[in-house]
Order: structure tokens, then sequence, then C-alpha cells
């Protein structure tokens, strides 16, 4: 009876066993699976994933492109310099009629100064202080420009239009300078003066 129930026993428990076994290999492979699908094993399909993220080199800088940044650049400074000069212009008034002429000289002072308060002559130190060149010069232009350096005071430049026996000038800042010719050789001026401040400063 004992060997009976033995034999019995011994194959019960060999399906069992199949099935456990089978089991295992089956939940194994399910793992495997899972693993391969999520990259952990290398494979040769499985690449490093690129960076898209764009870069200063992703993009090739052809010549074309270059000369194309040059082109923007020189417009650029077209158009700066182009705003600079309409920003330097001296607009000098002038009367509506009379043919507008410029000429080409240079003066200096010749010491004569009257206060137009007192109507006392003075010196050009009295006038300008410290701001007096004594090598200072009022030259003018044929292109309708003008410098003053006789006063460190003023802005040394300005514009100019000789008109009906006058001079209009005005300086860069847009003040105009009051100049009164007393004697003129064509259109040109032998001897004037400017007023500065209070003060009659004459040249030639």
């Amino acid at each position: 009876m004992a060997g009976k129930h033995s034999k019995n026993e011994k194959k019960s428990k060999a399906p069992v066993i199949i099935i456990i076994v089978v089991a295992l290999i089956a939940v194994i492979a399910a793992v495997f699976a899972v693993l391969y699908f999520n990259g952990a094993f290398g494979s040769k399909d499985n690449k490093p994933q690129e960076n898209t993220t764009p870069t200063a080199s992703a993009v090739p800088y052809t010549t074309a492109q270059a000369m194309h940044g040059q082109d923007q650049t020189s417009a650029q400074s077209s158009e700066q310099s182009s705003a600079q000069e309409q920003t330097n212009v001296v607009v000098v008034p002038t009367e509506a009629e009379g043919d507008v002429t410029h000429f080409n000289a240079t003066f200096i002072p010749n010491g004569k100064v009257i206060d137009t308060v007192s109507g006392n002559n003075t010196s050009l130190k009295e006038v300008f202080g410290t701001g007096y060149n004594t090598a200072g010069v009022l030259t003018f232009n044929n292109d309708g420009t003008f410098s003053d350096t006789v006063s460190s005071n003023e802005p040394a430049t300005g514009g100019y239009a000789v008109q009906n026996q006058k001079i209009s000038a005005t300086y860069s800042n847009d003040k105009n300078m009051d100049i009164t010719v007393t004697e003129w050789n064509g259109n040109t001026p032998v001897s004037f003066y400017v007023v500065y401040a209070d003060y009659q400063v004459y040249f030639g």
C-alpha cells in the first residue's frame, strides 16, 4: 500500500513542477522583454539621441550670409552718418530776395572793443575773461561754414551766408552771431564788429 501511494504522489507532483517551471520562464521572459524595450540592453539600433537644441554652429554661416551681414552693417553706418550730418546742419536765416554768396578769409581782433552799455573802450580780456584765446581768429570758408576760436565760451563752428551786403551767421548751438560789416570789398568784408554779450569786438 505504501508503495502505491508513493508512486501516485510522484505522478501528481510532476505536472505541478512543470507548470511552475513554465510560469517562471514566462515571468523571466516578461522581465527581459520589459528591460529590452526600456533600453536596458544596448543594441545596434539604439543610438544615443542627438541634441536637437540649435547652437551657434548648427547653422552654417555662408559667404552669402556674411556679405548680407556686411551690407546691413554698411547700410546702418550710412544711415547713422546721414542722420549725424542732418543733425550737424546749421540753418542760417536768409532774406526772401538776394543772392547768397560765401567767401574765404580769416580775421583777427584789431584790439578795439566797446562796452555797449557804457560806451567806453575796454579790453578783450574784459570781454572773454579766462575764455579769451590770444591766438584766436574768426575764419569764414567758401562752403558756408565758419570757425570762431577767439573765445572758448562759444561753440567753435557754425554756418553763415552773405546776402544784400549783410552777413548772417549761426553757431552750431543755433545761437545767431550778431555781426555788422563796416567796410566791404565786393562780397568780402574788410572790417566788421561782432557783438559778444554787451561788447562790440572789432575785426579787420
